[in-house]
């Protein structure tokens, strides 16, 4: 995903101000995704609704969400990762929309990543696996699991969840499936070198495995997949023990005064015309699995993934500060 600053936020219909306040006539959407700039496009030329776009890095996007508080400038919120949109709405920041979605045409798995509360709506969904630079391994065995990553330890990348919200999902589902004891003391022989275990972007984790800094890498599986696109020597692997869904959600503020057309843009987000915009996205975020039914995964994605783990969001909320510290403390220069 690209980093942007707040000056350079990507802004449709209506010159920028710097206190971006809810303009009479425009919707405020935050984004952290790349593929919001193609889907914006597409919403506003079907329904005229024009659209004030701030797009910023995950972290920077939910530190500005946590700044402002109870007074929220965005009407819409689209970031990657159910246990920051589980948190947000226990906190009364987002507003339940029971029933915007009776008439979505999910998927299986769409309809198991509504939240009870339908306070945010999964829009697409992808994972994280691991990326193997094929040149940097050579003939050695690749690895099946998250465990086998103990025989590459010193050359594995990762990125900082403290920084991601698609990393801090993973880090949740992985204590989610090991035990949180037993995956601390697992990662603790996987992650053992600094300088590659508390990177910052995908994008530099994507760099450390191109370069050969790393030879394999803990790394959102659509990021891979654009990787793969481009012709780099990477394979994926999906490991055995399961995956865990990290959905991009779309939530409305509880204090929005545009409701009915933040309704409309989720709505919009939630059909096979959006989700054809969307994939035209360059980069990976165009690489989604989708979770509307007829819509196929772009290009080189393949859904060969034995199992989808659905978290549990409330579990991963409650414990997200203290994960993530131990992560910094542990990992991160």
């Amino acid at each position: 995903m690209k980093k942007l600053s707040f000056a350079g936020a990507v802004m449709f219909g209506v010159t920028a101000t710097v206190s971006l306040a809810h303009a009479a006539d425009h919707l405020v959407v935050y984004s952290a995704l790349d593929s919001v700039d193609t889907a914006t496009k597409a919403f506003t030329a079907k329904t005229g609704i024009a659209v004030d776009l701030v797009r910023l890095s995950t972290g920077e996007l939910l530190g500005k969400v946590a700044a402002e508080g109870n007074n929220p400038k965005f009407d819409v919120l689209w970031v990657e990762g159910s246990a920051v949109m589980h948190r947000l709405a226990d906190q009364n920041i987002l507003k339940p929309e029971p029933g915007l979605a009776d008439k979505v045409e999910y998927t299986a798995l769409g309809k198991r990543l509504v939240p009870a509360s339908q306070a945010y709506f999964p829009i697409t969904v992808s994972t994280t696996a691991i990326a193997v630079n094929t040149k940097k391994t050579g003939s050695a065995k690749l690895p099946r699991s998250w465990r086998d990553l103990v025989g590459f330890s010193g050359t594995v990348a990762a990125k900082d969840p403290n920084l991601s919200g698609p990393a801090f999902q993973w880090l949740a589902g992985y204590f989610a499936a090991k035990g949180v004891d037993a995956g601390k003391q697992e990662l603790l022989g996987i992650l053992t070198n600094k300088k590659l275990s508390g990177i910052p972007s995908g994008g530099a984790v994507n760099k450390s495995l191109i370069t050969g800094d790393a030879a394999v890498a803990i790394q959102q599986d659509t990021s891979i997949y654009a990787l793969i696109d481009q012709k780099e020597p990477i394979s994926i692997v999906y490991p055995t023990e399961g995956v865990v869904a990290i959905p991009s959600s779309a939530g409305i503020a509880r204090t929005t005064q545009h409701e009915q057309d933040a309704k409309a843009f989720v709505q919009f987000l939630l059909t096979k015309e959006a989700n054809t915009a969307m994939e035209q996205t360059d980069g990976g975020d165009g690489f989604f699995a989708p979770l509307i039914d007829g819509v196929k995964g772009k290009g080189a994605r393949v859904d060969n993934t034995s199992s989808w783990q659905v978290l549990d969001d409330k579990v991963a909320s409650a414990n997200e500060t203290e994960w993530k510290q131990w992560f910094r403390d542990q990992f991160v220069p």
